[in-house]
């Protein structure tokens, strides 16, 4: 009996459907083994992940898998949900994931210390993720959120504090604050350091249109910040004292490679070499070049830092040490920059203070 050629040829093609078939639900299993792998690495470090059983989909050239009611929650009482998940990838590049939240996302963090509680949202959330696909480490993340809003809670007022009596001080007024684009990328080597000279993380971190807390000269919002570090050494496994200590004894830094900030007139590019004093408090040196001085100066003086006759001899002090742009832009000036006893100082002006650090 003989075969018909259209027999044969559907025959075939029902093999090859057949087998790619198998070989896709193969790819899907080793995909959701590799997104598990890191659940569970979470999950040993301490925190709480609960999610509706994940769906598979995207055949034939895509792998998609989704989770509905996601909730993570870490030991520092960090908390993330979002109602819905998705992570695709193509199915011949399984290293190379999508994660997109079609809702956005929610997180709160508690208060602690001069940290007030804070509420983040996010309309559009989402990320990409690399993966190592011999170890199923992750080796590199970026988070991109847009139409955000962070909401600073008060602090609560200690038991038997007298009526009347001033606020607890805080690290930001209680309000919210709504931004429009945040990006953070974070990345590992594929060979961890041995030692200080090694970096041990790469971070990267673009804000654009942030509302802050309102300065006179400088306005409500932050036009941009960009952030651009490295972690020199091994990395601590968390964030404790038993773990931070041993890096910073040797001799751990975190390099500040590029610091970009445009606030109303103000501009300020920067870099830095920062590490941990003995008590394991921030401290470091680097330098800045400023453009838009005369706005800095005025924002010292209303925030009750300068004097309004110091702020003049520091105005008429930094005009003539100015630099007249290139490009015909503003007079710029280049200064050290100091972290040390909890201060920030950019050259003569301390503009600002930092809290301690709490480590567990």
């Amino acid at each position: 009996m003989r075969v018909r050629p259209i027999t044969l040829v559907l025959f075939l093609v029902l093999v090859l459907v057949t087998g790619y078939a198998v070989w896709w639900h193969r790819m899907a299993t080793r995909l959701l083994t590799l997104l598990d792998h890191n659940t569970d690495l979470a999950r040993a470090a301490g925190a709480t992940i609960t999610y509706q059983p994940p769906t598979l989909g995207g055949f034939p050239l895509g792998i998609a898998i989704t989770a509905n009611q996601v909730k993570v929650e870490k030991p520092n009482g960090l908390s993330w949900t979002a109602d819905t998940v998705k992570a695709s990838a193509p199915v011949w590049r399984l290293d190379d994931v999508v994660l997109t939240l079609a809702k956005g996302g929610h997180a709160t963090l508690p208060h602690e210390g001069a940290r007030p509680g804070l509420d983040a949202t996010a309309a559009i959330a989402g990320a990409r993720v690399a993966l190592d696909l011999a170890t199923g480490i992750l080796r590199s993340m970026r988070v991109d959120l847009s139409h955000a809003v962070l909401t600073v809670a008060a602090l609560p007022v200690p038991e038997g504090t007298a009526e009347g009596a001033p606020p607890p001080a805080s690290l930001m007024p209680a309000g919210a604050y709504p931004l429009e684009s945040f990006s953070i990328t974070v990345e590992r080597p594929a060979t961890p350091p041995t030692d200080h000279t090694g970096t041990g993380l790469i971070l990267h971190l673009d804000v654009a249109g942030m509302t802050v807390p309102p300065v006179r000269s400088l306005g409500p919002t932050l036009q941009r910040l960009v952030l651009a570090a490295r972690v020199q050494g091994p990395l601590p496994a968390a964030p404790t004292v038993d773990a931070v200590t041993p890096w910073s004894k040797d001799g751990g830094t975190v390099e500040v490679d590029s610091l970009k900030l445009d606030w109303g007139d103000l501009h300020l590019v920067a870099n830095a070499t920062l590490a941990l004093d003995d008590n394991l408090q921030p401290q470091g040196s680097g330098s800045a070049e400023l453009s838009g001085l005369d706005s800095l100066v005025d924002a010292l003086k209303d925030g009750g830092t300068l004097h309004p006759n110091q702020a003049a001899l520091v105005r008429a002090g930094l005009a003539l040490l100015a630099k007249p742009s290139a490009n015909g832009g503003a007079p710029s000036l280049k200064l050290p920059i100091t972290m040390q006893n909890h201060k920030l100082q950019i050259g003569p002006l301390a503009v600002g203070h930092y809290p301690d650090i709490v480590w567990h």
